[in-house]
């Protein structure tokens, strides 16, 4: 009995290396089947079935074989992770890689690829360097298009920049290259690379006789819809366009690449041509889409719809778009524009705890410096604190104090610190405490709301000097801080900041250049310390007096320089600074004027003393009246004189020659006899007084003149 069994799997296992060599995929399932009824514990054919399973893309039946046979899982870990990875099941696959060996190399390349898919590309570039170090076969540059891609997907979507030092020579290896570089910013490498990869894309289609046109165009497709990003990033908004039109024109086979192209479409057309936009997301909404695009393009197309849907009014499918994103992960985009609806349906309440919602789940510590988006949470969620007056209705206008105490705290409590103590934040809260008293329904005192202005001016002063950030910005919170307080009648604490700013100014890096504004900059500071100390310590005053320079020392340029410094600050002075060619041109005619003159002795006058000099300099001149030639005093002007010339009252028309106009009535006929009559003598006339009211007088032309008048009509007639 016992030799009748092992007959049977010797001929058996003879089968299936036959069905093997002929690559008879069915038979060879069908073969070890048999096999493993019989002896469940065949690796072997265990494993021949599998591969089978896969080759024949039966993953379904291939995933339910394996879980029948959880013994023998472990012999083939790899082929069930690539069964799991072709379902789109990411995550068990990449759970089931965890345990395969750390030197399986084929295993590594199949994590890369899962992570990849998943939106890990650190991961991805890791695996993938370890594949690419130890391996030696004819794969090595697909394996560096590989690399290429996942570096440019980081520098893309996360804007992190990986290290990228490859010169691929495949066209789709230099397409992932400038897409890497076209992330790091540098859209005009990235288009040269870019006409690259179509040049060799060209070149080696065009050896192949067998490769047809839509084949060709199947190739270069993605170049274009990539140059076409390109050239919508740099405002070539209508040229994009048609090359993206052109792409969806040609049908090409990949449905990822025609959403990308559609859903860019709908980003260029905005809230016009809606026609046009809805075909490119029904387009853009195709089923399967979800395991061909990355979370983050499949996320901004349904923002971008969802967009369109709120600018032309459709709110139940901008609802649905909200929804599907809100569902399957709290995107921030979604978050604020699902508030901006309940907002626009009055609906303030629900608003408000929706960002408090998302909020409770973020804690602050992980608000780190990447987290960009959660800080605009928690702004929008201050912007509707700050204007709700009730539960459907925001205020404009200025806030009420309550409100405005309530946001300062809210962004004391939630803030990190390194974004709590910034410059913006910093002042907004200035102006929030401002606001808790003023006006009549202030909620505390002027004296209480200095006390916290006081206390976030010092904690954020005191941020910069631990972390020891003591660049452009403490340089800018020690200025702006200072004149505040000054203002506001906090000498004492405006004191120590301008000290400190003097300290800073002297150890700062001395230049030729700057020697002169910095001394400038001094003088001012100084004058501002001055006017501090002479509110609570008049000695330290007078002695921080001796330090200025006096007035006749400095130049006239150096006094206007140090006025317009102490009425606008000290960042305006830097603005307003001249350079020392500036100055050197602007002091010569100066230096004339400066002068002093002298009587025929020799000696100065004493009305001509230098700082006399600078008193009648600033005085201005006043300008001469120049009276009309023709005026008369005692006359009344014209009232008609700012009016048009054809809305005047005296206005009679243009003139027009009458010597070229055609003769009419009777020809041959002599009338008006009497007028030509020498005999006859001329009328009286009496002179008729002018009506006009407030007429003024011309003043008669001579003969001459009026000659003169009438042969320079003539000319600019001609």
């Amino acid at each position: 009995m016992a030799t009748q069994k092992a007959f049977d799997l010797q001929s058996a296992y003879s089968d299936l290396n036959k069905a093997c060599t002929a690559q008879a995929y069915e038979k060879i399932i069908n073969v070890s089947g048999k096999i493993l009824a019989k002896h469940p514990d065949e690796v072997k054919a265990f494993q021949c079935k599998v591969v089978a399973y896969i080759r024949t893309e039966k993953y379904e039946e291939c995933l339910s074989f394996l879980k029948k046979n959880p013994s023998l899982v472990n012999r083939v870990i790899f082929e069930k992770a690539y069964v799991e990875y072709r379902l789109n099941r990411l995550s068990e696959a990449a759970k089931t890689l965890e345990s395969a060996d750390i030197n399986d190399l084929k295993a590594q390349e199949l994590k890369a690829q899962v992570l990849y898919r998943k939106g890990d590309f650190t991961g991805s570039y890791t695996c993938l360097r370890t594949v690419i170090r130890n391996s030696q076969d004819e794969y090595s540059e697909e394996r560096l298009t590989n690399l290429a891609a996942v570096a440019a997907a980081e520098s893309c979507f996360n804007k992190s920049y990986l290290d990228l030092d490859v010169s691929p020579e495949m066209y789709e290896g230099k397409f992932n290259v400038a897409c890497y570089n076209l992330g790091r910013g540098d859209s005009q490498l990235a288009s040269q690379l870019l006409d690259d990869a179509e040049n060799t894309c060209n070149l080696i289609l065009s050896e192949d006789p067998e490769v047809t046109e839509e084949e060709k165009n199947e190739e270069l497709a993605p170049i274009r819809v990539q140059r076409a990003y390109i050239l919508q990033l740099n405002k070539k908004e209508e040229e994009a366009n048609q090359l993206y039109q052109s792409v969806i024109r040609q049908r090409v086979s990949d449905p990822a690449l025609l959403a990308v192209a559609a859903n860019n479409i709908v980003c260029i057309n905005r809230d016009q041509n809606i026609f046009d936009s809805r075909k490119r997301i029904k387009m853009a909404s195709t089923d399967g889409l979800q395991f061909k695009l990355f979370s983050h393009q499949r996320n901004d197309m349904l923002v971008n719809q969802a967009l369109f849907y709120w600018y032309t009014n459709q709110m139940e499918a901008c609802t649905s778009r909200l929804r599907t994103l809100l569902q399957e992960e709290s995107n921030p985009r979604a978050l604020l524009l699902s508030v901006a609806q309940l907002v626009k349906e009055k609906n303030v309440d629900k608003a408000i705890s929706l960002l408090e919602d998302y909020l409770s789940k973020v804690s602050s510590s992980s608000m780190t410096k990447d987290s960009q988006v959660n800080v605009e949470i928690l702004l929008a969620l201050a912007q509707l604190n700050l204007r709700k007056v009730s539960s459907s209705h925001l205020a404009h206008g200025i806030p009420h104090p309550m409100n405005a105490l309530n946001v300062a705290k809210l962004l004391q409590d939630l803030l990190p610190k390194h974004l709590l103590h910034c410059p913006g934040v910093l002042s907004t809260r200035i102006a929030l405490y401002l606001l808790a008293c003023a006006g009549e329904n202030a909620v505390q005192t002027r004296v209480d709301s200095m006390k916290q202005i006081v206390s976030c001016i010092e904690s954020a002063l005191h941020f910069y000097e631990e972390s020891g950030e003591r660049g452009e910005v403490y340089s800018h919170l020690l200025d702006y801080c200072g004149t505040f307080l000054l203002q506001q009648g906090e000498a004492k604490l405006a004191a120590e900041l301008l000290e400190k700013q003097l300290a800073q100014l002297d150890l700062g890096t001395k230049n030729k250049s700057t020697d002169k504004q910095n001394s400038l900059l001094k003088q001012v500071l100084v004058a501002r310390l001055v006017r501090a100390y002479a509110q609570f310590d008049r000695p330290k005053a007078e002695q921080a007096c001796k330090s200025l320079q006096p007035k006749e020392s400095l130049s006239e340029a150096d006094v206007d320089t140090l006025e317009t410094t102490f009425l606008y600050g000290a960042k305006s002075f830097k603005r307003l600074g001249k350079t020392n060619e500036q100055t050197d041109a602007s002091d010569k005619p100066k230096l004339k004027q400066n002068q002093t003159k002298k009587d025929a002795s020799g000696i100065p006058s004493p009305e001509n003393a230098p700082l006399e000099q600078v008193n009648k300099r600033s005085k201005k001149k006043k300008r001469k009246i120049r009276l009309p030639k023709n005026y008369q005093p005692g006359v009344l002007p014209d009232p008609d004189r700012w009016l048009p010339r054809r809305e005047r009252t005296h206005y009679r028309g243009k003139r027009r020659d009458k010597r070229y106009a055609p003769t009419r009535g009777p020809q041959g006929q002599v009338t008006g006899g009497n007028e030509w009559d020498a005999t006859a003598r001329s009328p009286k006339v009496q002179p008729r007084e002018d009506t006009s009211a407030g007429s003024t007088p011309k003043q008669q032309l001579s003969g001459a003149a009026r000659q003169q008048q009438q042969k320079k009509g003539r000319k600019k007639g001609r």
